[in-house]
């Protein structure tokens, strides 16, 4: 009996393991080292503790033109590498007249911008609650191998008569029942199922002698065949816990599409401003050469109808300049519908960008490199990945629950007796026991709903085989095709540069021309239409370069580490 005691002991320790069971290892909480990211911290034991964005400390810089530092307030000159080309003037164009009136202005550095969204977003903020519920699942699970822990009291009383012997009279009969019960049992993940019970019982009567009975027994179930091992009984917590893993990818996922939109949103706030100063010198270039058109008419140098093409050239340009406010004005509010500042007027709020576009001075790695970081750390691709790994549990699951059920059970028991309640307490030591075993049989004829599940988990598995499959392609394609988009962007840098430089020559050599009579008006605006358009082209080519950035790094799954955020840890 003792030994069978510690038999169960040591099924209970078995049980203690489950909670210790190695998860499934998270791709956001380890930054690689090929991204320069640094590494965190294990995972949290307990998958449904609450999720928090983590930072790590300034000087991760992004290896091929992210930020340099993860947070404060320094200007561009912290960037390590690359450098502000020219177009970039450090003069900010005027707000007044496309900006919300009385609007506080809001300094913005990239990371700080990037932290902002991360900690207001509602989008994020409302993902971040899906793995605390997930967790809630996974604590469920594990609620089914919780011990269980019942009791029961009853007393009864019966008065009655009865004819005793050759008596022809009855006479009354009275009997005063106890039973107290105590018992505990437990599921195990082997298949095993443990109940230790305890019970006092007794009888009073007025005719017999009083008795009391004090039992104590344990007994073992374990299954044989369907409902036998961890693969059967622990499925269902695996899967629970699986789902939290997919909820935090669902999170990484979601926090790095608002990371991008954000340095997007800031990046076309920065090129809305530049566009803005761009049209504004176009309107002067074209003021002033309508006051000169004007004073050459006066002395009879030109005739009266050139300048009706430099009128509507001005008219034009202050058209462009129109719209160029109003770009801006939507892209303000688009990056404070990103950042949900916290203020009361945070529409009115005028966003200053801190930072100013860079060429990165080092390189890319190979596509492949890039084909590899997206296979390792994709979230969609990773989600894919345990899908398949759930559908293998339901596999194991169904397919041993197409054998019958056989069950062994053995009971053992130890039993005293005595006239009082209190000489009647359960004893291990009692010479009174009893021992039983046995075989339980359970087999439904044509099993056809064990058949019909295990078949589909076959299907699903097949189907989610040929899903990761594509979905690998899929990756691959993307990546590959944001790599060319990176490739093409960084050559018409330097190409609508040449181009603006040469432009520039262009238009000035037309205004020789006109002042020496030797061309026109006409001629004139067309050169700075062109000046205008290259100069433009080479400011809207920088923020191409960097969003083509976001985007290879946003289909790598790296954009969070790149940017210094590595895990989103209990805290």
């Amino acid at each position: 009996m003792t030994r069978a005691l510690l038999i169960a002991a040591f099924a209970c320790g078995l049980l203690l393991s489950i909670d210790g069971e190695a998860g499934h290892a998270s791709p956001f909480r380890a930054a690689p080292s090929e991204i320069t990211a640094s590494p965190a911290a294990e995972r949290s034991a307990d998958p449904g503790l609450p999720a928090r964005l983590h930072v790590r400390d300034a000087g991760a810089a992004d290896r091929d033109g992210g930020v340099s530092r993860a947070s404060g307030s320094a200007g561009p000159e912290d960037y390590a590498t690359g450098q502000v080309p020219e177009v970039f003037d450090a003069d900010e164009p005027s707000a007044e007249g496309f900006s919300a009136e009385g609007g506080d202005s809001l300094s913005l550095t990239l990371p700080g911008a990037i932290l902002t969204a991360l900690e207001r977003n509602p989008t994020v903020a409302i993902q971040l609650v899906n793995p605390e519920i997930a967790g809630t699942y996974s604590r469920e699970e594990r609620a089914a191998f919780d011990p269980r822990l019942s009791f029961s009291a009853s007393k009864s009383k019966t008065k009655s008569e009865r004819f005793l012997g050759s008596r022809p009279e009855p006479f009354d009969f009275t009997t005063e029942r106890l039973q107290y019960d105590l018992s505990i049992s437990q599921a195990l993940p082997t298949g095993t199922e443990l109940s230790v019970n305890a019970s006092i019982g007794g009888s009073i009567s007025n005719i017999y002698t009083d008795q009391y009975v004090g039992q104590v027994g344990l007994t073992i179930t374990q299954s044989l065949l369907k409902g036998f091992g961890t693969g059967y009984n622990l499925a269902s917590l695996r899967k629970a816990r699986i789902d939290v893993e997919v909820s935090q990818l669902e999170l990484k996922a979601i926090a790095e599409q608002v990371t991008a939109d954000v340095e997007k949103g800031y990046w076309d706030l920065f090129l809305a401003k530049e566009e803005i100063r761009i049209q504004q010198r176009s309107l002067e270039l074209a003021e002033r050469q309508m006051d000169e058109s004007v004073e050459r008419i006066a002395v009879g140098k030109l005739p009266e109808l050139e300048l009706a093409a430099v009128q509507a050239e001005v008219a034009t340009r202050r058209e462009a300049l129109i719209d160029a406010k109003s770009r801006y004005e939507q892209a303000r509010l688009h990056l404070l519908f990103l950042l949900n500042p916290p203020r009361p007027s945070n529409w009115e709020t005028i966003p200053v960008t801190v930072d100013k576009p860079f060429v990165p001075t080092d390189t890319l790695d190979a596509v492949r490199t890039h084909e590899e970081l997206a296979l390792k750390y994709r979230p969609d691709l990773l989600q894919a990945q345990l899908d398949l790994e759930k559908n293998e549990l339901d596999l194991a699951r169904t397919k041993n629950g197409l054998l019958p059920r056989l069950d062994l059970f053995v009971t053992l028991g130890k039993t005293r007796y005595a006239q009082s309640f209190g000489e009647s307490t359960p004893d291990l030591g009692s010479p009174f026991y009893d021992v039983s075993a046995g075989l339980t049989f359970d087999f439904p004829v044509l099993n056809r709903a064990a058949r019909a599940e295990h078949a589909r988990s076959k299907y699903s598995r097949d189907q989610l085989e040929m899903a990761l499959l594509n979905m690998e392609r899929l990756v691959r394609h993307d990546v590959r095709s944001a790599y060319v988009e990176v490739l093409r962007s960084r050559r018409q840098i330097e190409a609508t540069r040449v181009a603006g430089d040469l432009q520039e020559k262009k238009s000035s050599a037309e205004l020789e021309k006109y002042r020496v009579g030797r061309s026109t008006n006409f001629l004139v605006m067309q050169a700075q239409r062109d000046l205008i358009s290259s100069r433009l082209d080479e400011a809207r080519a920088m923020v191409a370069y960097l969003n083509a950035l976001v985007d290879l790094y946003l289909m790598e799954g790296t954009l969070l580490e790149r940017r210094g955020i590595t895990s989103f840890d209990a805290g």
